[in-house]
């Protein structure tokens, strides 16, 4: 079993301590904390990557280890992850990964956009780990302004095949484009919402985007314009939802808006 085959200090971190009782936004300083140093890097990919460690009971602290392991890597800005982190974005039943391999990258930095672009541009790859990879040039953008560019291009290379690609992932570009305010994206996006090939409850209507990108305003449009379809399978949920409560016995009068005492005339309520 690999759990004895680390040595310190990053044997330290398989019981450095359960994720969920720490500050998720505010990581701890694994270096200073753990006396982590470049010299550790390679055994800090392979517990980030263990396979054996993500299969353990989730009552163990171990398995805290390789969250622990690639937030190290990215503090220590250890461009040799780039790689070896990528196998992680497939994950489907880990949402530590989708949360949190984005704000690792941006720690890594703009050396890691190609290895991004070929994971994204690599249709062999699942829509939800292209999705990931889409995030991570993202947080690049962001964390480092003068690259925007360069993580700007490939989304937009990308969303040139919206005919061919999973609607989630058209529907991921277009979210990450508008984050950066990337008005250039305007024609393609049109195009991909004339193809019907967005998600539009996730992102919006194109009217809607269009007044976010401040090519419109809402005044130019019909309230309905600006208000997103919800799919099939939640409108349905909202129709039963609707119908139950329609079932439901009238609320006693003493509940009722009526009820309630009035504020006095010249005094005004306190603001709760």
């Amino acid at each position: 079993m690999s759990l004895n085959t680390y040595s310190n200090p990053v044997a330290k971190l398989l019981t450095y301590g359960d994720c969920h009782e720490m500050d998720l936004r505010d990581w701890h300083n694994y270096p200073e904390t753990v006396g982590l140093t470049a010299d550790d890097v390679s055994e800090l990919i392979r517990m980030a990557t263990d396979r054996t460690l993500w299969e353990l009971e989730s009552d163990r602290l171990e398995v805290w280890a390789p969250i622990h392991a690639w937030r190290a890597l990215g503090q220590l800005h250890a461009e040799a992850a780039i790689a070896p982190l990528t196998q992680l974005f497939a994950e489907h039943d880990s949402d530590w990964v989708t949360e949190e391999m984005p704000k690792v990258y941006a720690m890594l930095g703009p050396a890691a956009i190609p290895t991004l672009v070929d994971y994204l541009t690599d249709t062999s790859h699942e829509t939800w780990g292209r999705n990931t990879a889409v995030d991570c040039l993202l947080d690049i953008a962001r964390s480092h302004p003068e690259n925007r560019d360069a993580c700007v291009a490939p989304m937009l290379q990308q969303l040139e095949a919206f005919a061919e690609n999973d609607v989630d992932l058209n529907t991921i570009l277009i979210g990450d484009l508008l984050d950066l305010k990337a008005v250039e994206a305007a024609p393609l996006i049109e195009q991909a919402f004339a193809a019907e090939a967005v998600d539009e409850f996730m992102v919006g209507t194109w009217a809607s985007i269009q007044v976010e990108l401040g090519l419109k305003q809402e005044s130019d449009f019909a309230p309905e314009a600006l208000k997103p379809k919800m799919p099939p399978g939640l409108d349905e949920i909202r129709q039963i939802i609707e119908k139950l409560d329609a079932l439901k016995p009238p609320k006693p009068q003493g509940f009722s808006k009526a009820a309630q005492p009035k504020a006095p005339k010249g005094k005004k309520k306190k603001k709760k």
